[in-house]
């Protein structure tokens, strides 16, 4: 075989010529940048075994709650509804904060509406109905977007004198417990902040919904328990989440610098005095994007915001009177998502190391499989801890672990695109995920008004689907067998995210000329059986 490739791949035929300087250089500083790249992510996975043994120490404070609020003692609460061109979910959005169990007299609702189709008036009946039920319910509408989610949020506190506010994005569905669950954790007059765990309504959809799900609850289940008790420096999530207004006007307010605010505004309050509360057992189920587009616009937006924020804050959080240790952790939290131009690096450099290693004689294909492979094990049980901690049926849940690790590598060219523009300095609107309502496998979205952008990383994803095959072909022809493992690794992730972002692209351009699903207000109240009901979790149920 090697005989007939020969030609092929004639960089692998012996050389008669000496080489020079240069040509001696370019392999060595190639392998050189790779062994930085995988050094640095190893660095960064390391860590995960930190939060995982924080959460073991401290798993058995799952359990642990603080005595509910008296009547007498229970505050004032305005819940906040965030929402823009949200027509399918914003009566589910409506309906689960009107069911909230708390006194009517001490709670308020406001809708902050920057939409501009006819969600604005179908939100606009929904408030009007309510409101006549005797619900204090309010529908502020914003013309002007400026500062996006954190300008409305900031509006809405201008129209309050609630103590505590409570946060839902228009994908969450409140559960009925949420409030009276969550206060108690306020009587610690340091906490301005308590954060709920997210549930899913659509995680069996699809395979892209389950692969979504592992990743999600490995931040859920390990990273945001291990932070919180371990006394970490974290974030809280934006949505399905309790703030004391004083602490948000002690850290600034909400500002629209980033597009994360809700982490922006979390190591603003903590570096201020303030403490975050991770409450893992209460679930707020949310709605996961279905669309691979959809996905990608989030993703997006999380990693380049998250590094605006790390650009913003790490000067102010190495400067304050935190500990190294504290600092560090913080940094590595707010850094974490600057490992995705590292792992594209890895990606790129993969096939070029098997061609120097072979022209060079280096047997360096089996270490780096053997190293991909204990990393890989070490993820694997990262995870499985996550779904262990969370879920009865965990075993089942990883079955869909190899979806999961394929689509990380594959998203990598969309988020180290994200985390490099954050770096640079360049600038972006919020890109919402647009919502359908699914909560049962088989119901389409194709057809559906909303659209999220053609993301044309595909283009970049299908080079380098192309790219590491052709490193296959090359490994298999000259007999370096031991580069396989972590080339088809990489090549399956690429090909996955290329193959959804093309037959999403063109399920939607096969529904473009149909008429468009149009919405319909129900016509009958609005039951009181409480949606957030069926979100329950293995530790939850114990």
């Amino acid at each position: 075989m090697h005989n007939a490739f020969q030609y092929a791949f004639p960089d692998s035929r012996p050389r008669s010529v000496v080489p020079s300087a240069v040509e001696n250089m370019l392999p060595r500083t190639v392998l050189a940048v790779y062994c930085v790249a995988l050094l640095l992510l190893s660095l960064v996975s390391l860590n995960r075994y930190v939060l995982v043994s924080f959460y073991r120490r401290n798993r058995g404070r799952w359990f642990v709650h603080p005595p509910q609020l008296r009547s007498d003692e229970l505050p004032t609460v305005v819940v906040q509804l965030p929402i823009y061109n949200e027509r399918y979910v914003v009566a589910r959005l409506i309906r689960s904060a009107i069911e909230l169990d708390y006194p009517r007299e001490l709670l308020s609702i406001q809708l902050l509406d920057d939409s501009t189709d006819d969600t604005m008036e179908l939100a606009r009946s929904l408030v009007a109905r309510y409101r006549a039920q005797g619900f204090a319910i309010e529908h502020i509408h914003r013309s002007d977007r400026t500062g996006y989610k954190s300008g409305a949020l900031a509006n809405g506190l201008a129209h309050t004198k609630a103590e505590f506010i409570a946060l839902f994005d228009a994908d969450f569905v409140i559960p009925p417990h949420f409030l009276k669950s969550m206060l108690p954790y306020m009587r610690d007059p340091v906490v301005g902040i308590a954060q709920g765990r997210w549930g899913y309504l659509n995680e069996e959809y699809s395979m892209l919904t389950r692969a979504t799900v592992i990743g999600l609850d490995a931040q859920f289940g390990i990273e945001q328990t291990g932070r919180a008790w371990g006394d970490l420096l974290l974030g809280f999530n934006g949505t399905g989440t309790l703030l004391r207004a004083r602490c948000i006007e002690e850290a600034g307010g909400w500002q629209h610098d980033t597009i994360t605010e809700d982490l922006d505004l979390s190591y603003r309050a903590q570096l201020a005095g303030w403490r975050i509360a991770y409450v893992p057992s209460v679930v707020c189920p949310s709605e996961l994007p279905a669309d691979i587009h959809g996905l990608k616009a989030q993703q997006f937006r999380w990693t380049k915001g998250t590094q605006e924020t790390a650009k913003k804050i790490l000067p102010t959080l190495m400067r304050s009177e935190l500990s190294p240790w504290h600092k560090l952790q913080g940094a590595l939290h707010l850094l974490s998502n600057s490992t995705y131009p590292v792992l594209l690096v890895v990606g790129i450099i993969n096939p070029l190391v098997v061609v120097i290693a072979h022209q060079n004689h280096i047997r360096i294909a089996w270490p780096i499989s053997a190293y991909f492979l204990f990393s890989l094990f070490g993820t694997y049980s990262y995870h499985a801890e996550a779904e262990r901690a969370l879920h009865r049926d965990w075993l089942r849940r990883m079955w869909y672990f190899p979806a999961f690790l394929a689509q990380s590598i594959g998203l990598s060219v969309n988020n180290a695109k994200a985390a490099l523009e954050a770096w640079l300095g360049i600038k972006s609107g919020f890109i919402r995920t647009p919502k359908y309502d699914l909560t049962q496998r088989g119901q389409r979205w194709q057809e559906l008004r909303y659209r999220s952008r053609f993301s044309w990383t595909v283009v970049a994803e299908l080079a380098l689907t192309i790219y590491t095959i052709l490193g296959i072909v090359y490994a298999i022809v000259t007999d370096e067998w031991g580069a396989l493992p972590f080339l088809v690794l990489f090549a399956s992730g690429y090909a996955l995210v290329a193959y959804y972002s093309i037959r999403h692209g063109l399920g939607r351009l096969s529904f473009a000329r149909k008429p468009r699903a149009e919405l319909t207000e129900p016509a009958e109240p609005i039951s009181a059986e409480p949606l957030g009901a069926p979100a329950l979790s293995i530790m939850s149920e114990r």
